[in-house]
């Protein structure tokens, strides 16, 4: 039988050297004779076994058996994955049931938290209704989630509550686990909204930047004033006997870029259980960053990765879930057909019970996609899905990220290429040297015989 190559791309780690078949997400320990083999016959366009050398082919057919090897005729071209919108179950819904917010972020996507209408709170009867529509649509799922989400949630508690009390009431109704989670800036905490988290078991997600000077910098309040103050002086309460995690969503914007690493252990120490940094959307022109930040950027999760490593050894998860997340999904050789969840079983609603692709694009009409009367427009998601992944067959079909990426954030690429004009894939190649720092650290982690570690990595993103 002839053979030929599946795509694959080897990486220099630290004590040798790494195989990541492309297609299937699978990463393999190689020695030298197996680099010098594939630096020699690498570019063959096609081996037939019987005719190689027997040490040559003792290792080939190890690459065949691993799937890098595959019978000639069957390899195809990349192509985007064509799912039936409508067959896909709703599964997570995120509910703007406030769409104003106490604080002026700088780098607000959300005007504020209004979406570029004017401030309005979703009703409870249209909160109940949104829960009830979720737990309808994910028909023989057994697991949905419920994100509360703003501009600022606590502003409009009534809701908040309903939705609560709408999703336990599902949930006894039909056997369904509802996971429900909270994303707020925490300013407008107090000890009965705590207690109300911890009763019912809802994870938060407080958006907090850092130290002071970050987050006050960051997120400061209508008048100008500072937040970090009043969002810390509440954390022990959250914290303490908390019923769910309780996550610190870190944005920086390009100049704080190198503050990476002080940022995350200021975090840490405050006594989050998860903080995940992300660069800011570029909302704005002045929000680009140039190659220098991107250096920094990596130079600060690359710092971060050897101190993950270091502990690791020792025994110890850092809470650092960016890296925890691509951890878990390259040892379960987890890939992607789509690049996430938005139009596939992930919709958010806005206060008036619109449906939007997700909750970044809340506000942008051409991607409203139905309404809580009439359900989900099938027909429209697919529509807009073919139209924001126009173009990523010929860019992504030769990229070895491919199937880890699957063409990025649409939100992200919204802004870039249509709001900004930016060229498609301009932060292609930040995106694959992210992704090739994980399979370093990987790599790292499996030659140490962390295993074990890895293991308890993959059950903690499970949860």
């Amino acid at each position: 039988m002839i053979y030929t190559w599946a795509d694959h791309h080897i990486f220099t780690v630290q004590g040798g050297a790494t195989l990541f078949g492309v297609d299937h997400g699978s990463l393999f320990s190689i020695d030298e004779t197996t680099q010098e083999l594939l630096s020699r016959l690498g570019g063959k366009l096609s081996l037939n076994l019987a005719e190689e050398s027997g040490a040559d082919r003792e290792i080939l057919e190890g690459l065949r058996d691993a799937r890098l090897l595959v019978p000639e005729g069957v390899k195809q071209k990349a192509r985007p994955v064509d799912i039936e919108i409508g067959s896909v179950p709703l599964t997570t819904m995120v509910l703007e049931v406030a769409q104003e917010c106490n604080l002026r972020c700088t780098y607000c996507y959300a005007e504020g938290g209004t979406y570029g209408k004017q401030a309005n709170n979703m009703d409870t009867g249209t909160a109940r209704a949104a829960v009830r529509q979720l737990i309808e649509g994910s028909r023989d799922q057994d697991r949905v989630t419920l994100v509360l989400f703003g501009g600022e949630p606590l502003l409009n508690m009534a809701a908040v509550r309903a939705a609560v009390d709408e999703a336990e009431i599902m949930s006894q109704l039909t056997g369904k686990k509802v996971f429900i989670s909270l994303t707020t800036n925490a300013s407008l905490l107090d000890s009965e909204i705590i207690d109300f988290i911890h009763q019912h078991r809802i994870a938060v997600a407080i958006s907090l930047d850092g130290p002071a000077d970050v987050q006050d910098a960051n997120r400061p309040d209508a008048v100008g004033g500072g937040s970090y103050s009043r969002i810390v002086g509440q954390l022990d309460g959250l914290l303490k006997g908390a019923s769910a995690a309780v996550a610190a969503r870190v944005t920086l914007v390009p100049e704080q870029w190198s503050r990476i690493e002080e940022v995350f252990f200021h975090l840490m120490d405050l006594g989050f259980h998860e903080v995940g940094i992300a660069p800011v959307s570029p909302i704005r022109p002045e929000l680009l960053p140039n190659a220098e930040h991107e250096e920094r950027l990596l130079e600060g999760f690359s710092s971060l990765a050897r101190v993950f490593v270091a502990a690791a050894k020792t025994g110890r998860i850092l809470p650092l879930s960016n890296l925890i997340d691509l951890l878990a999904r390259l040892h379960m050789g987890q890939t992607k057909s789509v690049s996430c969840g938005a139009g596939y079983g992930y919709l958010a609603v806005d206060v008036e019970g619109k449906f939007y692709l997700c909750h970044r694009l809340v506000g942008e009409e051409s991607f409203c996609v139905g309404n809580l009367s009439g359900g989900p427009d099938a027909e429209k998601i697919g529509g807009i899905m073919k139209t924001i992944t126009c173009g990523k067959e010929e860019m992504c079909g030769s990229c070895w990220a491919r199937t880890l990426c699957s063409g990025g954030c649409h939100y992200e690429n919204h802004l870039r290429e249509k709001l900004l004009g930016i060229h498609k894939g301009s932060s292609c190649s930040f995106i694959r040297r992210w992704f090739q720092l994980g399979i370093e650290v990987y790599a790292e982690m499996k030659n140490a015989g962390l295993d074990e570690m890895l293991k308890k990595l993959e059950k903690r993103v499970k949860c």
